[in-house]
């Protein structure tokens, strides 16, 4: 089953480099750009999706809506898809947190995710066990098809951990994802086959 893990378009948060894990974030311009464009290259590679999931919060459904605008697909939303908890990150700019931590956050970055932050939440490895339910029912519901799921940076990459079963920090590295990528998995085998992004 080909899984098809989409980061949601870039917001004002993202440009500022700011958290916003939970926070209910809109996409911006640039951001509605980055989703017609993913779907535009989806289009031209012949792409046409048997399922789709969304994180709840609403950046990750625009950009779905945008993916699938015109398909007669909706994507239906999975709770588990949040984005992983940063705890008391949430709002804060990267640059003042690394003033205020220092080492502690430059540690806790240079971990990918793998550890909880110094001001609590999650990290991406026990996201992956919130996760893993549900892309089982995926795998189980999806058959041969290709399946959509549209969610968040720090989700998608507990979802890879889930799919691959790598729990390392040089692996999580490369989980990570740009607001304009897509990351194609074999859902079965627990492997990516291709990540591309669009300008």
């Amino acid at each position: 089953m080909p899984l098809y893990l989409v980061r949601h378009g870039e917001t004002d948060w993202n440009r500022e480099k700011r958290f916003q894990s939970r926070t209910d974030i809109p996409l911006n311009e640039r951001g509605i750009a980055q989703a017609a464009a993913i779907r535009a290259e989806l289009d031209r590679r012949g792409v046409r999706f048997d399922l789709a999931r969304s994180s709840p919060l609403g950046r990750a459904q625009h950009t779905a809506r945008i993916i699938l605008e015109g398909t007669g697909l909706a994507a239906e939303v999975e709770p588990a898809f949040i984005e992983v908890d940063f705890g008391g990150f949430e709002g804060r700019l990267e640059a003042d947190l690394r003033a205020e931590y220092g080492p502690a956050y430059t540690a806790w970055r240079e971990s990918q995710y793998t550890a909880v932050g110094p001001a609590g939440g999650e990290s991406i490895l026990t996201a992956a066990e919130r996760v893993r339910g549900p892309l089982r029912e995926l795998a189980q519901a999806g058959g041969a098809g290709n399946v959509l799921i549209v969610a968040h940076q720090a989700i998608n990459m507990a979802l890879k951990v889930a799919l691959s079963g790598l729990t390392d920090v040089d692996s999580a590295a490369t989980f990570r994802q740009n607001n304009n990528e897509v990351d194609i998995w074999d859902a079965i085998r627990g492997r990516r086959l291709e990540q591309f992004g669009v300008d």
